[in-house]
Order: structure tokens, then C-alpha cells, then sequence
């Protein structure tokens, strides 16, 4: 073969030789020099330090390769800002600051949590037995506070589903025949567990599409669309992995020092995916692959920017149907296509838009669809407990196929307590919500969902087109293809989009506020009305006015200021710090 090689080589021009030539012999001498070196070592030491050497060098070449995973997923600003963070004096400051600020955010919650209650705080066991009547008027004094509506006039953003309050005391009633059903012990609780069926059926009949290969579409019910996000990205990562093979051959491969530091399954997502996907990243071990999303593509995510973004080790990608920051979906399609080709698993997220898009036709309007006949298509979540109008606590989360969904399930067949298999997250389950939910799909029916459909898109296009009409200090980010509506500042310096939310708050308004780009939503539900949508607009358009003219009294205590000062800190890890500070003053009393 050397022979051959260097044949070959003498037919090349001159320089190729002369290179061929130059290699060879500086290889010779190196070796030369090594034999000279060596000459007096026991063949025993030669082994060990070439071991050693060997060992020291993958180590340290599997070192910088996490070092620039690290960097390339953080970014080089936030790396630096760690490495400084670690400094003795600097981290004492840190910490310092944290537990000022922390003590700040503490009296603030506390004080707004019982500055209005008469009962005193209930931070253990009364020593006796109250009456149920005194404990239904501590509840009465403790939901004083709680925002209320009548039907149709709700200023919150999502929040409120249900269409009426009639449908909402009925869900009720059916709650309560179930109130001790627990659907993991299905001998005792067979109407429960026939319900749970059913539900997952009826909601898959909506996204099964007419494709023969789709006809196997299965789920489960969850507790939440967290829940049901948390659980398809279980169920992907391992059915990723179980396509992908594995064995002897590729652990050696992947452990070469010179591969990539990690071998994290990778995931797929625009930075306007929901939040729940992050949380997945952190339980199950995946990599984040975070694709920014703009008004260039109406803030969707393309097919075009995932295809740059795919490796050999993508596992999954996530399309929206809606994103919950600009109600726009994703080019759901597209990337369906694009995840068939390369094997990866491709999960729609419908937790708004599941309810609402696949009656859009049916009620007149032309909007995206998502079915499991498109190709690549691997799962789905969708929410019962938003648009499906049942009580909080239910989703629904979607297969392509039985194959798929079984690496959803937690089987255990060695524990002293008998044999265990879970299909989610939770063992016991509420039989109460399932019966809601599966009662409320009941009573709607395709006409009632066809009619919530032709509703709240008409209402969305409403609020839509006013906001571009008539609020000249706002425009849409992205024109919205559900019930989600969009909205920034056409100059943040002259009118700060977070400063106008604290003025839309004094007025009983509680939108949801964006960030990147700086903004707010509106949520239309079935307790919106098309009055409600022009009261917001006017009360918009009052609020921009009055942030043009100046500063508000009281601004500096609302949301404007961590706002700001989430945009303007550099280091996400300290803006980080005071959402946990935050929460953790809302878990305590």
C-alpha cells in the first residue's frame, strides 16, 4: 500500500512530492530521536508514561471540549461572569447584595399577602377543632382579594376559560360525584378509568387526521400541559435513543477525546417556546438548542433555522401551535418534514391552540392546521383545562403510536410492594378533574367548539386591527394566528411598554408582559367579549398617553423596575436569583 502510495505521489507535481518527501523524513527522524531518547528506559516505564501521557492528554482535550460547550451554550459574557463570581471578595459582595435583596422581596410578598385579611396567619394546627363555618368565613375573607368578573367582562389574560358561569357550576357538580376517585386504582374506579380513555380519544379524533399510518394515535391524561411537555420529552428522548442503537462501539466512539465534551441529547427550540421545555432540558438531561425568533419571520420558527441547527445528536424538535408569547405558530409542516428525514422526534405544542385551531375551518377562517397524517409529526400536547373549558388540572398529551408513548411509562417489577407501573409523572391521580373534563367535552360537542372557535378568532382579529388602526405608540408582534394578541412599543424610550403595564394594572387590567423584544399579550378566552376587547384598546391608548407625558406616581413600585433591570443586567444568573428569591417568598408565610 506504501508503494502504491508513493507511485501515486511521484506522478503528482513537484511541490506534492517535495511535501510527501518533507513529511516522511521529518517522521523518520522524530522517531529516531525518540528510540535515542528511550534507549535507556525499562520498556515497562515506556508503557506506563505513554499511558499516563495518553490519559493526561484526553483529559485535558475533554476538559476545553466542555469548556467551549459550556461557552457555546451560555455564552462567552455569561462564562466570564461566573469565573469572576467565584472570586473570594466578589462572591461575598454577591451574596451579600442577594440576601438584602431577598429579605426586600420577602416583606413585600408577606405584606401583601395579609395586609387585607382579618383572620391571623394560619402557620400551624389550631390547638382545637374549628367549626366549618368558621373555616368558610376565613375563606371568604381570604378570596376578598381574588380577582372576580361577570361573564364575558374578565380583564385577565388567559386565566379565565370558561365560557360562563353556568358551565363552570356544572363542572363543579360533576366534581363532586368524584371527589374520592383515583383512577391507579381502576378495579375500584371503572367509570374513572373508562372516562380517562375516552378523553384521550376524544381529543386525539381531533389532530388524528385521515391518514391510514395515523389511525394508532394514543396518550394519556395529565395534570397540566407542563406535565404532559415534561412527559413527551421523556417519552422522545427514549425513543430517540432506542432508534438510534448504542453498544460497545459507539460508548468508544463517543468517548474519543477530540468528539464534542458532551453527548447530551439535543433539543430544538425558538426562544418563544413555552418554558415548561426548559424544565424538561433540566430533569431529563437534554441540551438545548435555542433558535432566536423575529419579526423577519413574523416571530416563527422556520424549517430554514432548524435545518442549520440539526447535529448527530438532535433528538427532538418543538414546533408551537400557538407560541404563548406571540400567538403565531411555528412552520409546523416544515419542520414535521424535515424531523421525518433525519429520524427525530417532532412535538407540536397545542397546549393553547389545541381546542381552538382544529375547528378554525368548520367556523370560517383560514388558519395553520396540525394533524398527525402531516409526516414527522411524533407527538402533541393539549390542553383540556384552557380551551377544552374543564376545571384546572387536565391535559392531554399525544402519540403517533403505542411504540412511542410506552417510553412514557414508569414499570417497576422488583419493588417488595408488588408489581407498579405509572403512565405520567403522578401515581394517584384526581378521578374528580378527568370527569370534569371528559363531562365538559361532552356538553360542548363539535358545535360548541366550532362556535368558542369562530368567537375567539373574531375577537383576536378585532383586537388586532385595532391596536394597529388606533394605538399609534404600539405595534403587533406578529399577527396572531390564535387567540393570543401581541403587542411593543414603536419607540420603548418615548413609551415604556412595561411602565404602560403597571398603568394597565392600576386600571384592573392583568396582561402578560414580554420579553425580547419588550412587550405584552392579551389571552382571549371565552370570558372576553368584543367590549372587552374595546375598553382594553381605550384604556391602552389612555395609558400610552399618560407614560408619554411622564412618570406616573408610584411607577417605581410596580413591575416597570424588574423589568428594566431584567433587560439591562447582563448576567441572567443574578436576574435568575430574584425570580428564585421570589418564589421562595411566595412558598413561605
Amino acid at each position: 500500500m506504501g508503494a502504491g502510495l508513493s507511485t501515486l505521489l511521484e506522478g503528482m507535481p513537484g511541490p506534492v512530492w517535495d511535501a510527501w518527501v518533507s513529511f516522511t523524513s521529518t517522521v523518520a527522524n522524530g522517531l529516531s530521536r525518540l528510540d535515542v531518547h528511550l534507549a535507556g528506559e525499562l520498556p515497562s516505564s515506556v508503557v506506563l508514561k505513554t499511558a499516563g501521557a495518553t490519559v493526561a492528554l484526553c483529559w485535558s482535550l475533554r476538559y476545553l471540549s466542555n469548556v467551549v460547550d459550556y461557552m457555546s451554550e451560555y455564552g462567552c459574557l455569561q462564562t466570564t461572569l461566573e469565573v469572576l463570581k467565584a472570586l473570594p471578595i466578589v462572591s461575598g459582595l454577591v451574596a451579600r447584595e442577594k440576601d438584602k435583596l431577598s429579605k426586600k422581596i420577602q416583606d413585600q410578598v408577606v405584606a401583601d399577602r395579609y395586609k387585607h385579611s382579618k383572620h391571623p396567619k394560619f402557620a400551624e394546627l389550631p390547638e382545637r377543632q374549628m367549626a366549618r363555618k368558621e373555616v368558610l368565613n376565613a375563606i371568604e375573607d381570604l378570596v376578598a382579594k381574588d380577582e372576580t368578573s361577570e361573564d364575558g367582562k374578565s380583564k385577565l389574560s388567559g386565566a379565565r376559560y370558561f365560557n360562563s358561569e353556568k358551565h363552570a357550576n356544572f363542572q363543579t357538580e360533576v366534581y363532586g360525584k368524584f371527589v374520592g376517585a383515583n383512577p391507579i386504582h381502576g378495579d375500584s374506579f371503572p367509570s374513572v378509568v373508562r372516562m380517562d380513555a375516552e378523553l384521550v380519544s376524544m381529543t386525539a379524533s381531533l389532530v388524528r387526521g385521515s391518514d391510514p399510518s395515523a389511525s394508532s394515535v394514543c396518550g394519556s391524561v395529565t395534570s397540566g400541559g407542563s406535565e404532559s411537555i415534561l412527559c413527551a420529552m421523556k417519552a422522545s428522548r427514549d425513543w430517540w435513543r432506542r432508534g438510534r442503537g448504542g453498544g460497545l462501539l459507539r460508548g468508544l466512539l463517543e468517548s474519543l477525546p477530540w468528539r464534542k465534551g458532551t453527548h447530551k441529547p439535543e433539543i430544538i427550540i425558538a426562544d418563544s417556546a413555552h418554558a415548561a421545555y426548559v424544565k424538561a432540558a433540566h430533569y431529563y438531561g437534554l441540551r438545548m438548542v435555542v433558535v432566536p425568533v423575529d419579526e423577519r419571520t413574523g416571530y416563527r420558527l422556520t424549517a430554514a433555522a432548524v435545518r442549520r441547527k440539526i447535529t448527530a445528536n438532535t433528538a427532538i424538535v418543538v414546533v408551537s401551535a400557538p407560541s404563548y408569547p406571540h400567538g403565531v405558530c411555528d412552520d409546523i409542516e416544515g419542520i414535521g418534514k424535515l424531523a421525518a428525514s433525519w429520524g427525530i422526534a417532532c412535538h407540536v405544542d397545542a397546549c393553547l391552540g389545541g381546542f381552538i385551531l382544529p375547528f378554525a375551518r368548520d367556523a370560517g377562517f383560514k388558519r395553520p392546521g396540525f394533524t398527525f397524517s402531516m409526516p414527522g409529526l411524533t407527538s402533541m400536547s393539549i390542553d383540556t383545562h384552557k380551551y377544552g373549558l374543564a376545571h384546572k388540572g387536565t391535559s392531554v398529551v399525544l402519540y403517533r403510536s403505542k411504540e412511542i408513548r410506552k417510553h412514557q411509562f414508569t414499570s417497576i417489577t422488583d419493588w417488595s410492594g408488588g408489581l407498579y407501573i405509572s403512565p405520567t409523572m403522578a401515581g394517584s391521580r384526581s378521578g374528580a378533574v378527568i370527569a370534569a373534563a371528559w363531562a365538559s367535552l361532552l356538553s360542548m360537542g363539535r358545535e360548541g367548539f366550532v362556535g368558542q372557535a369562530r368567537h375567539l378568532l373574531s375577537l383576536s382579529e378585532h383586537l388586532a386591527r385595532r391596536i394597529e388602526s388606533d394605538c399609534k405608540d404600539l405595534e403587533l408582534l406578529g399577527w396572531p394566528d390564535s387567540t393570543v394578541v401581541a403587542w411593543g412599543s414603536t419607540d420603548g424610550k418615548r413609551v415604556d411598554i412595561y411602565k404602560v403595564n403597571d398603568a394597565m394594572t392600576k386600571r384592573g387590567w392583568h396582561l402578560s408582559a414580554l420579553q425580547r423584544p419588550p412587550g405584552l399579550h392579551m389571552c382571549l378566552t371565552a370570558a372576553h367579549s368584543r367590549e372587552t376587547v374595546d375598553q382594553l384598546v381605550a384604556d391602552l391608548m389612555d395609558c400610552c398617553e399618560e407614560v408619554r407625558k411622564g412618570a406616573r406616581e408610584g411607577d417605581e413600585e410596580g413591575m416597570a423596575p424588574m423589568y428594566g433591570m431584567a433587560a439591562s443586567l447582563p448576567d441572567r444568573n443574578i436576574v435568575g436569583d430574584v425570580l428564585v428569591a421570589f418564589q421562595e417568598a411566595s412558598l413561605d408565610c
